[in-house]
């Protein structure tokens, strides 16, 4: 009977369940385990994601920037689910920096708040996260907790802008010290020292007129991309013909400029501080101090006989004095002057306006402020075309160019354009305005992201000459103030 029970087999899947079942169940739980591990993973890999981009995304080059990257992280993290975190650290990390170098050498680098300008990068991690209750846990294979972590960079790439480099050894240096209103004497000499300007082909139009219709054209298609590469071989009279037209001079003489520039077309306001007697006349007196144009810094004081009638500056260019509202008039008229240069210039080219205007044009902080004031425009509208038809803009803003009757009467330049071939409009304020890359040309590094770092909008106080040029810094373009000209990129680097 004995033998017979052990030969029956019913009931024996019952027992291989009862014993299999234990196993079974383990086997899923880990795997559902593995699942939920791998879909934390998942989560905070798409957390530190997403918070660096959103980081990086506020990273504008201003003071402000640190503050409202960890508001736009902040508004990402969300709890991990089926997860915790050790409470004693925080659910996100971020860490700044200049140079992705940084980040990478030192573990605990960030940039300190004051840098908020400086900063590119932006490194942000996640806290340790580990599954909660867990078979993983039970059986001790939870292992390490999982942390994320991922970079992103900001970068600007300046579109539409002039092709061409004004040659800084220290970028950083010059934007920290740029200050609206300064002069800057600059040079196309075929140098790369600072303050020299050099022009920059794209890779298709190497050592073609392309660059030259960029330099002159209204809208120039031309970006500080990859690949571009210093130009030094331009004639200093090329590059003056590509400037000048702005303020209506298509003619060197009785020679026409180009044609493929002389299609474009000039500045609203030509004020130029030169009379010439006809379009197709040699200048008349090399250069007059005020009254015609508007005044220098005291650091580019006329003295005659050179290029632009400068001597070297009485300080280093990029540090100009910037008191051109407060020094004495240096000649031009034989009439007495008053005490300022900037009285000489209202009195010269706004006599036949009433005071309130004269004073706008005393008070006005920069000279690009003046030329807006003459236009009927300010910062906020100086996008807005303007109409220039005879003196005759919106309350009698245009200056008269001199007296408008008088002895000096016959030295009075026209202040509208004269001798512009074209069908154009010249109603764009910003024809006055260069847009330059600042870099060190010693070491160029034909870089989109590294020549749009710092790019600074000059305006032209008056015409190129032998390619020398004086201009006024009118700011700093950064992403909130690019006047549509930068292009913001943020993508991620690296992520671990």
């Amino acid at each position: 009977m004995i033998a017979r029970f052990l030969r029956q087999d019913h009931g024996f899947v019952l027992v291989f369940f009862a014993v299999g079942i234990p196993a079974f169940l383990g086997l899923v739980g880990l795997a559902v385990d593995g699942a939920r591990l791998m879909t934390l993973d998942t989560q905070l890999a798409a957390v530190a994601d997403a918070a660096a981009l959103a980081a990086a995304s506020q990273l504008d080059r201003t003071d402000l920037a640190f503050e409202r990257a960890r508001e736009a992280a902040a508004a990402l993290v969300n709890r991990a689910g089926q997860a915790e975190r050790n409470p004693d650290t925080p659910r996100l990390t971020l860490r700044f920096a200049a140079t992705l170098a940084d980040l990478r050498a030192d573990p605990g680098y960030t940039l300190p708040e004051t840098g908020a300008a400086q900063a590119v990068y932006v490194e942000a991690t996640t806290a340790e996260y580990s599954l909660g209750l867990s078979l993983l846990r039970t059986v001790g294979a939870a292992g390490t907790p999982i942390r994320r972590r991922a970079i992103a960079e900001a970068q600007s790439y300046a579109c539409d802008v002039t092709p061409a480099v004004m040659c800084h050894s220290d970028p950083d240096r010059f934007a920290r010290n740029a200050r609206p209103g300064r002069q800057y004497l600059l040079r196309m000499d075929g140098s790369i020292a600072d303050g020299a300007v050099v022009l920059l082909d794209k890779p298709d139009d190497l050592a073609t007129r392309t660059t030259l219709r960029n330099l002159a054209s209204d809208a120039p298609a031309f970006c500080f991309a990859d690949g571009v590469a210093l130009r030094r071989t331009i004639a200093p009279q090329e590059f003056d013909e590509a400037v000048n037209i702005r303020f209506d001079q298509y003619f060197n003489g009785p020679s026409a400029v180009a044609a493929d520039l002389a299609r474009f077309p000039p500045a609203p306001n030509v004020i130029k501080g030169r009379h010439l007697a006809s379009c197709t006349s040699l200048i008349q007196a090399a250069d007059n101090n005020p009254p015609y144009h508007l005044p220098r810094d005291q650091a580019f004081r006329f003295t005659g006989g050179r290029a632009l009638g400068l001597a070297a500056p009485l300080t280093p260019y990029d540090l100009g004095v910037g008191d051109w509202q407060l020094m004495g008039a240096l000649g031009g008229s034989s009439r007495p002057t008053p005490a300022r240069a900037i009285d000489e210039y209202v009195q010269w080219n706004h006599a036949d306006k009433d005071q309130g205007f004269q004073n706008a044009l005393r008070t006005a902080p920069t000279r690009y402020d003046i030329y807006l004031r003459e236009l009927g425009l300010d910062e906020a509208s100086e996008g807005t075309p303007v109409r220039t038809v005879g003196n005759a803009l919106a309350g009698r803003t245009m200056p008269t160019g001199g007296p408008l009757s008088g002895p000096d009467a016959p030295r009075r330049e026209s202040p509208v354009p004269i001798c512009y071939p074209g069908t154009l409009p010249a109603t764009d304020a910003r024809r006055r305005v260069l847009y330059l890359s600042v870099a060190d040309c010693r070491n160029f590094t034909p870089r989109a992201a590294a020549l749009s770092r710092h790019v600074a909008k000059f305006f032209l106080t008056e015409p190129a000459d032998g390619g020398a040029m004086l201009v006024e810094l009118v700011r700093m373009l950064t992403p909130r103030r690019d006047d549509g000209k930068l292009r913001p990129v943020v993508q991620l680097v690296e992520t671990h």
